[in-house]
């Protein structure tokens, strides 16, 4: 990457040099015709006086005239069908100390040309930045936030503990302690009626280092934000304590008498740097849930090099790659088991209580913790990819992301602080003018210290942070918070069938062949037909493939080539050179123009799925596949129910398969034989009619109704598309963590509804009566250290919440079979409703 020199241009750091280079890299690049439509889509734009691309490199060099911003260029490159590398980072910043630091930040990161994207988080002071490589650096964002007075950590620092980071440890709040409490000895001497002061000499001495060395900090904050065009919290405490140290001084220095008021500014400081160091450790506990995950993580595994085991960092560890697990270990690395039985404790990463048997053949996850046995383990993911590695992702960037509520709560605070400024000024004015300078004074000061932006900016992401550390814990993985919050407001749910309210471990039940010319029973040829069957399935993830290639184990697979492709909500479709082989349902076949004749349908049951075989235009197979409903789905379709949530089952088999279900479980609405885009339109109609939809999936045909819907939840045990399209995802594939999460999603709004009332209300009734005289100074500076705290204090109490599962000690049943039931069908009590599309 070339490095373009920067100049202030606009007065940002950041900004380009009019006139130069830019050399960007540039995504979707494949051929020689891309790399002519760029250059000549931008070399038609105003201000491109060059550009030229190299398709090795994958990079764009563009020259643009003085006049041009390099901002445009995104947009540009975008409208040409690509797009410019983009860049991700999380930072831990200092000095972020309340709801206005954040406004400033984002603000000025954002000005960055380069820069899309930048969030701050209070609660763990975390900076998640995104830009576009090539126009703007990460150590230009250093250097910037440097500017602010919000220092990046080094990398080093981060190994820390969290208060040697912050620069909130306990030892100024204590030193400030001590030289205030003789001031705060005689201020309640006095309010006891006792007429007793220290000299004034003994008052300066006590305050002065409080005031200037311990609260030095709020002096340099302040100066950065009035240097940047705003104003803090550090600006409301400065403002406050020197309006009350330096008229004690004029009083002493010129009266030599009279009551001074050094107390109001060291015990008010005092006072701060307590409440900031309890609101530190309030967020850190707050914030135990992800460093807990991280620390799961063990550094080093047990490689096997040759016959001999060697100590070697996970970092360093690649697929492929065999370690032992020694009994008691933690597991390092994501993989399959060669040899060895054990059981495994996966609580910490699927919330499941009872260990888990692991066999030859099964999956074990880093960060989970080996039993008894010991077992030998081929790697099968690099580490940045570890399902742990990925959970602590998806916890931090929920963490990391904004609710509406919250943006809203940002505005108010951007304009906060000048707001309690202009408040405290018409009370100097107002209380000289009506009772005295005195009584103007410390009320004015009193109205500058109870002001507490802090709150307003804590009670959200505190909240966040311990609804995401409550969900990791039991095995529900939050992506995005305002799908939690549609979730607690839910009265729709939707459920994809195979492999959400079934278990997705399909069986052929039947299978069906015929010849060439129709005739029942296989023929000399089957073999290799059924060979090239089991082949094509075995490039699928659709769980019916996984039962075909099961039931088809002793087929041999040929060994030519063929084109595999996948239509979706349908089935597949393989080409060799000499054939055409077709896999799916009744829909690829009639879009192939094949007809299925009623005698291809004998034996076929109606709640079976059914698998259609075609080979070079003729019906050769059928396969017959049944599965199993999960455990504990009809329990969870009652408990939606009871809740007063309405169910429907979206499905692309055909109608007797997916009925048979839907009466089972006693679902109120069904839709069958649908297609991918089908069902995002179901969706999309049911949003319609004001509904609060949610969407609940595990495959990849199932992604375009999870990404249309209001809220989303995938079963970690489906896809990754899935999963990436769903807002939530179940850790375990267990129906009941639906229930959980709707009660962690309800249980957050109304902690993050009780946090923002408390905050508002707070300074809505403590601003008053400061301006009015009824809060001294000090009892107004513990009232604002202690209101972060407070909000702080009730986020954690979500933490110790554990979620009642409605399932919990009800007797689900073993797994039944997805097939009508007599006895279940002669006690329903609601008919599924067959709703056409």
């Amino acid at each position: 990457m070339t490095t373009i020199p920067k100049v202030s241009s606009a007065n940002e750091p950041g900004a380009p040099t009019p006139g130069t280079h830019w050399v960007v890299p540039v995504t979707g690049l494949t051929c020689a015709s891309c790399v002519t439509r760029l250059e000549k889509a931008l070399s038609k734009r105003p201000g491109v006086t060059s550009a030229s691309v190299n398709l090795a490199l994958e990079t764009l060099d563009v020259a643009l005239a003085a006049d041009q911003p390099a901002t445009v260029l995104p947009d540009w490159v975008a409208a040409s069908g690509f797009g410019l590398q983009e860049n991700e980072r999380n930072l831990t910043v200092k000095n972020v100390t309340c709801a206005s630091c954040i406004n400033r930040i984002e603000k000025a990161l954002l000005k960055m040309d380069g820069v899309f994207s930048a969030t701050v988080n209070l609660a763990n002071s975390q900076l998640q930045v995104r830009w576009y490589t090539g126009l703007v650096s990460l150590a230009d964002i250093k250097n910037r936030l440097k500017q602010l007075n919000y220092p990046a950590l080094p990398e080093a620092e981060l190994a820390q503990t969290p208060a040697a980071r912050t620069g909130h440890s306990l030892r100024p709040t204590l030193i400030a302690a001590a030289l205030s409490l003789p001031m705060v000895v005689t201020m309640v001497a006095s309010l006891l009626g006792a007429n007793w002061m220290l000299p004034g000499w003994v008052q300066f001495a006590l305050t002065t280092p409080v005031q200037f060395w311990l609260g030095w900090r709020f002096y340099v904050g302040a100066y950065h934000a009035v240097k940047n065009g705003s104003a803090n919290m550090d600006v409301l405490v400065v403002m406050g304590t020197s309006a009350a140290y330096f008229y004690s001084l004029y009083l002493w220095l010129a009266l030599g008498s009279g009551h001074l008021y050094f107390e109001a500014s060291a015990v008010v400081i005092s006072l701060i740097l307590l409440g900031k160091w309890m609101e530190e450790r309030a967020k850190r506990f707050a914030g135990d849930a992800i460093r807990k995950l991280m620390q799961l993580q063990p550094p080093n595994a047990q490689r096997w090099q040759g016959k001999e085991l060697h100590t070697t960092p996970v970092t360093e560890l690649v697929i492929g790659d065999e370690i032992q697990i020694h009994p008691g270990d933690t597991i390092a690395a994501d993989g399959l088991i060669l040899d060895g039985t054990t059981s495994v404790d996966e609580a910490m990463l699927t919330g499941e209580s009872l260990p888990v048997s692991k066999a030859p053949g099964a999956v074990v996850m880093a960060g989970t913790h080996n039993g008894n046995g010991s077992v030998r383990v081929r790697v099968h993911s690099s580490p940045d990819q570890f399902r742990l590695k990925q959970i602590v992702q998806l916890v931090n960037d929920a963490q990391m992301k904004k609710p509406e509520i919250q943006k809203l709560v940002d505005q108010i605070a951007a304009v906060f602080v000048p707001v309690v400024i202009l408040i405290a000024m018409l009370t100097l004015g107002l209380q000289w003018w009506l009772v005295s300078f005195d009584s103007a004074l410390m009320a004015a000061v009193s109205v500058l210290v109870i002001a507490c932006p802090c709150a307003l900016g804590l009670a959200t992401p505190t909240a966040i942070m311990a609804a995401s550390g409550v969900g990791a814990r039991r095995g529900v993985l939050i992506r995005d918070i305002d799908q939690l919050q549609v979730l607690a407001e839910t009265d729709t749910i939707v459920f994809d069938k195979t492999g959400t309210l079934t278990v997705g471990r399909p069986t052929v039940a039947l299978f069906r062949q015929w010849s060439a010319e129709g005739a029942s029973g296989p023929t000399e040829h089957d073999a290799g037909l059924l060979g090239l069957i089991k082949a094509v399935q075995q490039k699928s993830q659709h769980p019916l493939a996984a039962a075909m290639v099961t039931y088809l184990a002793d087929a041999q697979s040929p060994e030519q080539s063929f084109d595999f492709t996948n239509v979706s909500g349908q089935g597949v479709v393989a080409r060799t050179e000499q054939d055409q082989l077709l896999i799916g349902n009744e829909r690829l076949l009639t879009s192939h123009d094949l007809a299925i004749d009623p005698a291809f349908m004998a034996g076929a049951a109606d709640h079976h799925s059914r698998v259609w075989v075609a080979l070079n235009g003729q019906i050769r197979a059928r396969f017959d596949i049944s599965d199993l409903l999960r455990d504990d789905a009809q329990a969870t379709i009652t408990a939606l129910h009871r809740a007063g949530i309405q169910t429907w089952m979206l499905s692309g088999d055909h109608a007797a398969a997916a009925n048979a279900v839907a009466e089972q479980l006693s679902i109120d609405n069904v839709l069958a034989n649908l297609l991918p885009e089908h069902k995002s339109q179901a969706i999309e109609q049911l949003k319609n009619k004001r509904r609060k939809v949610v969407m609940i999936g595990d495959g990849i045909n199932d992604a375009p109704a999870l990404a249309a819907a209001d809220a989303s939840i995938a079963l970690g045990s489906g896809t990754d598309v899935a999963m990436d399209a769903a807002g939530l995802t179940l850790m375990r594939p267990e129906l009941g963590l639906v229930l959980e999460a709707i009660q962690i999603a309800k249980k957050t709004r109304l902690k993050i509804q009780q946090n923002l009332f408390w905050a508002f209300i707070y300074n809505c009734i403590g601003i008053p009566l400061a301006a009015f005289g009824l809060l001294s100074p000090v009892i107004a500076g513990a009232a604002m250290a202690f209101s972060s705290v407070s909000v702080v204090s009730s986020s954690i109490l979500l933490l110790t919440w554990n979620p009642k599962s409605p399932l919990a000690g009800k007797q689900t049943g073993p797994n039944k079979s997805a097939e009508p039931d007599k006895q279940a069908k002669a006690h329903q009590q609601t008919e599924p409703t067959r709703t056409p599309l």
